[in-house]
This record gives structure tokens, sequence and C-alpha cells, in this order.
């Protein structure tokens, strides 16, 4: 039984020594175990006189991996045959045109063919008169004395004023298909006061509504004063016309 044990411990001791010479024998020519598996240091980076190992990041050559595979997977679908020679990438950009189309197409139709119940009215039935009257001053015109010095000079300044009357209220959206005529009656002595005159027609059928609220006296005055509000003031014209002087009645 002794000699048995001594004999264990004789290999077991020989086997530690051998053990130990083969690490020793591995740092005495340079190497470690380490560098021998070559699951512990696949590749290695040089740094000037050491060795440095790294090892590998798998979890971002599995996202590239993937990101291929995905990237092939898409591709074929796409490319995947819906009819004849047609494939889905085609079939997916024919439909995004035609619904393009269609909405231009629709559009289109409807600009044109809508119409507009204002738009749409008879002049000819347009037959009882509503007329005003009022006054304004010019700021940017010649003397009384020397308007009544020259007839023909006043007339002048009267018909160019009547055709701005008339050009304001014609292209009037809410009072244009109303609106009649422009008149300018005098120019007053001393301030270069125009006096003047506006007709509009009404249809019989709707004149009671009409009088009340869209050819009031407060709406049609208001629009002229708007109208003269926007008038060009850098700087202001010979026919310019003071808002403020602005009355009618």
């Amino acid at each position: 039984m002794d000699m048995e044990m001594q004999s264990l411990g004789t290999n077991r001791s020989n086997g530690d020594g051998a053990d130990h010479v083969s690490a020793s024998e591995q740092f005495q020519n340079g190497s470690t175990p380490a560098e021998q598996n070559p699951l512990l240091s696949p590749y290695a980076e040089s740094n000037g006189d050491a060795t440095i190992r790294v090892a590998p990041d798998v979890s971002t050559e599995c996202r590239k991996k993937k990101v291929v595979r995905e990237v092939e997977r898409l591709t074929t679908a796409l490319n995947a045959k819906v009819f004849w020679k047609c494939s889905v990438w085609m079939t997916i950009l024919f439909l995004l045109f035609f619904i393009a189309a269609v909405i231009f197409i629709s559009m289109v139709l409807c600009s044109v063919l809508r119409k507009d119940p204002d738009d749409t009215f008879d002049r000819s039935s347009y037959e009882i008169p509503r007329d005003f009257n009022g006054t304004f001053r010019l700021t940017n015109q010649v003397s009384a004395e020397e308007l009544l010095t020259s007839s023909n000079q006043s007339q002048v300044l009267a018909s160019q004023l009547q055709k701005k009357l008339y050009g304001l209220y014609s292209d009037s959206p809410a009072l244009g298909r109303y609106f009649s005529n422009a008149e300018i009656y005098d120019i007053r002595n001393g301030s270069t006061e125009a006096v003047f005159g506006l007709s509009f027609l009404l249809p019989r059928a709707d004149q009671e509504r009409l009088r009340s609220f869209t050819l009031s006296r407060q709406l049609v005055y208001n629009v002229l004063r708007q109208l003269l509000y926007d008038q060009d003031t850098n700087p202001p014209g010979a026919l310019y016309i003071e808002p403020g002087s602005l009355q009618m009645n």
C-alpha cells in the first residue's frame, strides 16, 4: 500500500513538473498558452514592440449579415413577376402615377365645370335704379381760381375723375354687377371739391333685400372709402382723392 501511494505521488509530481516545464519552456520561447490556442486570440494588432490581441466583434458581423439578407430578400420581392414582364416595383410605380393623374384630372374638371351661382345672372333683369350722391376733395390739384379761368381744364379733370370712379366700382367684387354709371356734376369753388353721382341697377325680384344690405348707403360708402385708402400715396398722383373728405347721401 505504501509503495503504491509513493508511486502515485511520484507520478503526480512528475506530471506537475512536466506541466511546469512545459509552461516555462513556452515562456522562454516567447510564446504563451493563449498564443497557441486560436480560440483565445483570433487576430492581433501590432503597437510598436508589443502585440495586443483583440477579439472580433461578433455582434457587428451578425448585424451586417442580417442587413445584407434583408436587402437581398426585399430586392427579390420587388423583382418578383406579377404578370407577364411586369414586376412588383413596376406595379407600385404605375399605381402611384395613376393616383396622381386621377387627382390632377379631378381638380381640372372641378375648376372647369364648377359654376358659381353669383356668376350666372341675367343683367337684362336689372331694371330698378338706385342712386347716390356725394362729395370728396382733391389734394393735389390746381387751385379753384385756375379751374374757373380754364373751363377746358375743368372738363378734363371731371372726365378723369369720372373714369376713376367708374373703374373703382366696376371692379368691385361685391358691387360690380349692379354698378351702372358714375358722374362728376361739378367742381366747387374754393377747395377743388368734386360733386359726384353713382347709379346702380337692381333686379326686381330681389330689390328689397339688396336695398337693405348689398346696396345700402353704408356699404356703398364703405366700399368707396376703402378703395380710396388703397390709392398709391408714394407719391400721390394728380387725381388723388382724400379719403377723409368723402361724404355720401
